[in-house]
Order: structure tokens, then C-alpha cells, then sequence
């Protein structure tokens, strides 16, 4: 079986390209001219049954438009939904579980979110018929003998209740409007007479998730519902869907993995190839599923979906002991909000770790050392090349290749810096403009742009924005090789708390009141420094003993109890 991907937006046909796809097809030549043919929008199609696999249009597509895939024949009778002709399919489909919680795992534009409109009834299942409507009765019918099937009933023909956050909302009117109840304290009520649209990411994030929890539903379907939060908001979230929606189905996707296994019951792993195809594993047990989507290699399957395993590194215990770059106290202003910073050195080929709430100078303190904001002693200057990725980032109208070029032309003679490239699939982003690229996209683009600049400090604020569990621990093990290889030294911001215990050596806990007032603690040991943290929050982790990956112990455990007294609350081994 092949299936044949033409994506729209490169395709450029008829304006600027004649169909080259179809002069080169050795069918049509042969005078199988439906094999590539003109659909009614003037988009090149491909006859899928007709199609050899030859490559060549592949090949020949100057905009980089076409993907032929081989597929096993078996996959033919699993195909459940499929958008158009030479469109994305998917494979298979996630089954909630009643009263528990499963967790979708995958990377980017595999199809969980299509997964998530299926099982909600935003899409109706169509069994790759794309002219054609299937009836509810007709899909139950074609789901005899699975899992999904009760659920499919349930929702079809009695009316199930769905409450639903979607990953892109968003947000109109006053905030008391659109909470209603707030009946899980999610929404600090200093908010309430605000306006939604000048909310901040995390802001916006906590009502929405408020607004969709008020509803007394059957079924929770959250789609990323840590974006935007800190490491406390996180916490504070996972607690009340692990403990106050206890009789409720709930699906998630969630890319922070700590998060993601504190909180779910069952997983189930999307693979396949981003923007062509998806497939849906069987289900599995939470830790056995995130352990097995680190491996890339479904046992019970048999499937091997990624050709190696992605390794979590440990926090270092060693680090070079020669000062790269050091700060004096000093105290910086915005407005209303003060942040105080206390003296500070990071060394040779170190990475130091950021951690703590929103809104309380941790960007502010990375702006004030690239010298974008003055310190009340004035503008800083630390005698050296930094550079520094923020928060938030623009989309300019340029090529990516371009992009990078003008940061430094020599950037592909750098095998670090190519392979980098190579794994995060930004390679297949270089021909395409800044401006159309995904938050995600966009994000990769900006790590890739930070490490082939010129300097000697590397500032990375939230580097796991956006990105999908598997670019994110690529990301981590890319920032901690090059800054490792080139004796450079870097600090990052992020609330993925594996991200940080991943790449770090030491760590900075930022401690305060939001927007009135900041503290920069000295620098510790990130295993001290996250124990510090978990201590605040009262939560207790530990390490997976098959991949090394932090793991959160379940309140009043054994395991928690025991770490809580020997106040151990991240146990290193």
C-alpha cells in the first residue's frame, strides 16, 4: 500500500508551475494521464492506486510539495479518518478510557489533535471515504469488537458530555464572564474585572481551563493544558485532575513528560510521519508507554517507530571549575516591579538552570545581562559576545537558509551544528519562509539561530515553548552537546522541569511576588536547587529506573513519605 501527501500551501501549481509533477510521472508518459492530474482548485492530485513509487516527482517538485509513502497492506483496513484526496490520514484511533485518564503522546502534526475532534465529535470517522458520508449507526457498526465502541455509542446515539479546551483558544470579554464558577480556584479573582484579551499566556491558560472544568461534564478533553504555566501553575493543575475529577473520563495531550505521567492512567503513542500519516498504538500502562515512546520501539507491537533511543542525561555533578563569565549584585526596575540579583559566576562549558514562577524577573534578569534594559547601575556590559534567544519571537519575511546565513555563513561546516539541524527536522524547514512556520517551527528555527551565533554566553529563555516531547529532548541533548563541545557556557529559563535537571549543572531559584518583586537566590547544584523547589510545593520526585527520567511520587506513597522524612524530596538514584 502507498499513500501520496501533496501539501497545498507549498504546492504552487498552476500559477508557478506547469505541473511538473506530471511531465516527469513515467505513467502519465505511458498515457495514465489521470495518474497526476489538476484537482478543481488547480492543486496537483495523485492517483494513489495508479502510482509506481518511483520518486521521481518527488524529486522534481522544485517547492517540495510531494511525499510518496510505503505503508504495509495491513494498515488499509485500520485507516479511520482522512481529510481530503493526497491529505493526511490517521491510523488507528485513541480510546478513552471510562473513569480514567489517558495521555496522547507524539510529535507535532501526528494527529492528536484530529484524534481529539474525533472522539469529541468535532470530525466523524470516515474510513479514508472522503466523497461519501457514513452514517453513526454505519461507524458503531465498523467498530464492533473494539475498545472505542461503548464510547462511540455513548456518544452518538445518548447524548455524552463533553467539555472540551482546545491547544489554540481564544479569549473574548470580562474574565468573570467567561470563569462563571471557578469552583477549582484556578483564577485568582483580582482578575476577574479584566478584559480576557490583555491576559498573559499563563492567564489566559488558567481561564480557559477554568471555563472548561466549570462545566459538569462526563468526559475532559484537555489539549495541552500545562502551555504558558509555570512549574507551580503545572503542579497545582496536575493535583486537581489526578484527585478532584477522580469518577471522570479524561484524554490529554501533554508534551511536559513529568507532568504527562503524574497525571494520566493509561498512554497511548502516536507515530508515524508528521503531516502525512498517523498511527495509534494499543493502549498501555502510563510508565510502560512513556518508557517505550523514549525507546522508539512498541514491544507489543512490534514496531519499531524512531531507529534510536532518546537519552535523558542527569543533571552534572562535575563541571569545569575555570570562570567564564561572572555578575556583581544589582537591582533592576520596570515600572512598578523590582528585582533583586545576587552575585553570580558560570563556568567553562557549564549550563545554569532558571527556575521559578511567572512573573517575577526571570526574563528581566536575562534582558538586563544582554543589556536590553538598565540596571539601576546602569546599562550592564560583561565584556564578552552573548547570544541570547528570548521569550517571545518574531516572524520575519525570510528564507530559514537565509535566516542562518546571515547569522553565520559557515554554519552547515559545523558537524554539531548540522546534525542538530538533521534532528530536529529543521533541515526540511530551510526553504521555507519564517513567517509561515509554526510555533513550534518557529521555535526550533530560534534554538538552531541562538548556537550558530558567535559567542561566548548562550541565553535561552523557555527553549521548550511549543515543542513536542520528542523536539524538546532533542533540543536538550543539542544545547548541552555543543555548549559540552565548545567549552562555551549557556543558562536556560524553562518550566519543563526535566528539561532543566536534563541540561544543568547548577541552578537559580527566582523567588517573589508577582509583578512587585523578584529575588535571584544564589546559584546551587540543580539537584539542590529543584529539591529546594519540590520542598516549597510539598512534592516529591524520583528517578525512572529504566530511563533516568524524573518521575513524580503519588501524595502519601511509600516512596513519598520515606524521601518527605529524610527531606530527599528529588532522590538523585
Amino acid at each position: 500500500m502507498r499513500i501520496a501527501v501533496i501539501k497545498e500551501q507549498e504546492c504552487q501549481a498552476p500559477e508557478s508551475c506547469n505541473y511538473i509533477c506530471a511531465e516527469v510521472c513515467p505513467r502519465v508518459r505511458e498515457g495514465l494521464k489521470e495518474t497526476v492530474y489538476p484537482k478543481a482548485n488547480g492543486k496537483a492530485a495523485i492517483n494513489e492506486s495508479l502510482c509506481i513509487s518511483c520518486g521521481i516527482c518527488v524529486n522534481r517538485c522544485p517547492f517540495d510539495a510531494i511525499r510518496v509513502i510505503n505503508l504495509p497492506d495491513e494498515m488499509m483496513k485500520e485507516i479511520v479518518f482522512q481529510y481530503g484526496i493526497n491529505t493526511f490520514r490517521i491510523y488507528n484511533i485513541a480510546t478513552p478510557v471510562n473513569g480514567k485518564i489517558l495521555g496522547l503522546i507524539g510529535r507535532n502534526g501526528i494527529g492528536k489533535t484530529t484524534n481529539l475532534n474525533l472522539i469529541s465529535n468535532i470530525l466523524k470517522p470516515n474510513f479514508g471515504s472522503i466523497e461519501s458520508t457514513i452514517s453513526d449507526d454505519e461507524i458503531i457498526k465498523r467498530f464492533r469488537g473494539k475498545d472505542i465502541q461503548p464510547f462511540l455509542t455513548s456518544l452518538y446515539r445518548n447524548g455524552l458530555k463533553i467539555s472540551k479546551k482546545p491547544q489554540e483558544f481564544e479569549l473574548h470579554g470580562k474574565v468573570s464572564d467567561l470563569v462563571k464558577t471557578n469552583r477549582y480556584a484556578l483564577v485568582d479573582p483580582e482578575l476577574y474585572d479584566r478584559d480576557a484579551s490583555t491576559l498573559s499566556g499563563g492567564e489566559s491558560q488558567l481561564v480557559e481551563l477554568a471555563s472548561v472544568l466549570d462545566e459538569d461534564a462526563a468526559v475532559y478533553i484537555l489539549d495541552e493544558p500545562m502551555n504558558y504555566l509555570d512549574v507551580t501553575e503545572r503542579i497545582k493543575v496536575a493535583e486537581l485532575i489526578r484527585s478532584s475529577l477522580t469518577d471522570k473520563t479524561i484524554v490529554i495531550v501533554e508534551h511536559d513528560l513529568i507532568m504527562l505521567d503524574y497525571m494520566t492512567d493509561f498512554i497511548q503513542i502516536l507515530y508515524g510521519s508528521d503531516a502525512n500519516y498517523g498511527v495509534v498504538s494499543r493502549i498501555m500502562q502510563t510508565r510502560n508507554g512513556i518508557n517505550n515512546y523514549i525507546k522508539g520501539y512498541l514491544p507489543t507491537e512490534n514496531v519499531m517507530f524512531r531507529p534510536y533511543e532518546i537519552k535523558i542525561k542527569k543533571s552534572l555533578s562535575e563541571y569545569d571549575s575555570v570562570p567564564a563569565v561572572s555578575w556583581s549584585n544589582f537591582d533592576v526596575e520596570v515600572g512598578d516591579f523590582k528585582l533583586k540579583v545576587n552575585a553570580g559566576r558560570i563556568n567553562r562549558g557549564e549550563i545554569i538552570g532558571i527556575i521559578g514562577p511567572n512573573g517575577i524577573g526571570k526574563s528581566t534578569f536575562m534582558r538586563a545581562l544582554v543589556g536590553l534594559i538598565d540596571t539601576a547601575a546602569g546599562k550592564m556590559d560583561l565584556g564578552i559576545k552573548i547570544s541570547y534567544k528570548p521569550q517571545f519571537l518574531k516572524k520575519v519575511d525570510m528564507l530559514v537558509q537565509d535566516a542562518f546565513a546571515s547569522v553565520k555563513p559557515s554554519y552547515t561546516d559545523n558537524q554539531a551544528i548540522t546534525d542538530t539541524i538533521h534532528k530536529l527536522g529543521v533541515d526540511k524547514l530551510l526553504n521555507k519562509n519564517v513567517r509561515n512556520l509554526s510555533g513550534g517551527e518557529l521555535q526550533k528555527v530560534a534554538i538552531v539561530s541562538t548556537l550558530i551565533t558567535d559567542a561566548d554566553l548562550y541565553l535561552f529563555d523557555e527553549p521548550s515553548a511549543n515543542l513536542d516531547i520528542e523536539d524538546r529532548l532533542e533540543s536538550m541533548n543539542a544545547i548541552s552537546n555543543f555548549i559540552s563541545s565548545t567549552k562555551k557556557c549557556a543558562m536556560v529559563i524553562d518550566h519543563d522541569v526535566m528539561f532543566i535537571d536534563s541540561i544543568t549543572s547548577r541552578t537559580m531559584i527566582f523567588t517573589g511576588k508577582k509583578a512587585k518583586l523578584g529575588t535571584a537566590e544564589n546559584i546551587l547544584h540543580t539537584q539542590a536547587a529543584i529539591n529546594a523547589f519540590l520542598k516549597t510545593v510539598d512534592i516529591t520526585m524520583r528517578r525512572d529506573i529504566d530511563t533516568g527520567r524524573p518521575r513524580i511520587n503519588q501524595p502519601k506513597s511509600r516512596m513519598d513519605v520515606e524521601q518527605k522524612a529524610r527531606g530527599e524530596f528529588f532522590q538523585e538514584d
